[in-house]
């Protein structure tokens, strides 16, 4: 199946969509990629999906070090590697002038033949989530299969003097030069080698949406939000996508971005959309009103959100914002917008402010 990944088609699928999905049922798996970003290893790895995939099977990445490649992504690769005992990683690296490693690719057995999944999208974010990248899933037969893992084993063999452990001086000295000519090029000392894939632009899409704080929160677990079907299938994009599976980065009321989280969206017995989100900093102050959840969409599937809570920066102008232009769902309001309009009205919000960190 030939796919084409572009943050505004809509009708697409996400190259990170189509390898955790040829990972199901796998027996195990290879692959290499040219550049590999600490982000990229994350948003294949912290996965249900993965998880269970390399609890039972094996998957062996081979990552480039010419460019990008950097000691943030060794740092994350160890901690998958402690985590996954049958996931190995080594560094292709060489010394060929004029020549360039750059494969992009990679491969699963399954009981009865395999998935070739290739194309030009590198193992970081935005190669998996938000570049405009072309991929092949093919769905190969037991003959086809098997020339595979032949041509992987014997390009291995083959390139063995270039294949490196992580733990490789060698490795480490190129990680560390690369690290460090991106931060000479960007003149930024705290340097994120993915910041980029997590920005957002005016004409971004903004949902603000209410939360009941006696039946949406579950005390100690998750908010639990609500969405009608239009708006599960045009803003989170879950009509071209069955899994309903999305990814989501919080900013906190300081401005600061955490962790890539996967959540899944549920349907509930009532027809509607549920989506659970980690509680605000400081639950005790939910007493004093509903908070209200912002997502800005940043590609399919993907988003950046913010919790804010009647004592953040902000809040009285979006209720009275949400209370002009909204629409209702179970006496909750929500309300669609842009990053441009979002700014215009209320520029103190710590999502917003992200921007600038």
């Amino acid at each position: 199946m030939f796919d084409i990944q572009d943050p505004r088609y809509e009708n697409g699928r996400l190259l990170n969509e189509a390898l955790l999905e040829a990972c199901e049922n796998a027996l195990y798996g290879s692959g290499t990629y040219a550049f590999v970003s600490a982000d990229g290893i994350k948003l294949l790895m912290k996965n249900e999906t993965f998880e269970q995939f390399i609890t039972q099977g094996s998957y062996e990445l081979i990552i480039g070090m010419d460019e990008i490649t950097n000691t943030r992504t060794l740092a994350a690769i160890k901690m998958f590697c402690d985590q996954y005992p049958n996931l190995t990683v080594k560094a292709f690296i060489h010394n060929t002038k004029g020549s360039t490693y750059h494969p992009k690719y990679s491969w699963f057995r399954y009981k009865n033949g395999g998935m070739l999944v290739l194309g030009s999208g590198n193992l970081t974010a935005k190669g998996l989530r938000r570049n405009t990248e072309a991929f092949v899933t093919q769905r190969v037969n037991e003959d086809e299969i098997i020339s595979i893992e032949k041509k992987w084993a014997d390009w291995v063999n083959s390139s063995r003097e270039c294949i490196k452990p992580l733990q490789d001086p060698e490795v480490i000295l190129r990680a560390e030069e690369n690290m460090n000519q991106i931060i000479k090029n960007t003149k930024i000392t705290d340097w994120n080698e993915e910041n980029g894939a997590w920005k957002f632009a005016l004409n971004s899409d903004v949902l603000i949406t209410e939360i009941a704080a006696g039946r949406g929160y579950k005390k100690n677990k998750h908010y639990q939000l609500e969405f009608d079907i239009h708006t599960g299938n045009t803003f989170f994009g879950t009509e071209f996508y069955p899994k309903r599976n999305i990814i989501l980065r919080k900013v906190t009321s300081q401005g600061f971005v955490g962790d890539i989280e996967t959540r899944t969206i549920n349907i509930t017995p009532n027809k509607k959309y549920q989506i659970e989100l980690i509680p605000h900093e400081n639950e005790e102050k939910m007493a004093k009103g509903f908070p209200f959840a912002i997502f800005v969409k940043l590609s399919l599937r993907t988003f950046l959100y913010t919790v804010i809570v009647p004592d953040d920066r902000g809040y009285r102008q979006v209720k009275k914002e949400m209370e002009s232009k909204c629409s209702f769902l179970n006496n909750l309001i929500m309300y669609q917008s842009n990053v441009e309009a979002l700014r215009d009205r209320i520029s103190s919000l710590a999502i917003l402010e992200y921007l600038n960190k």
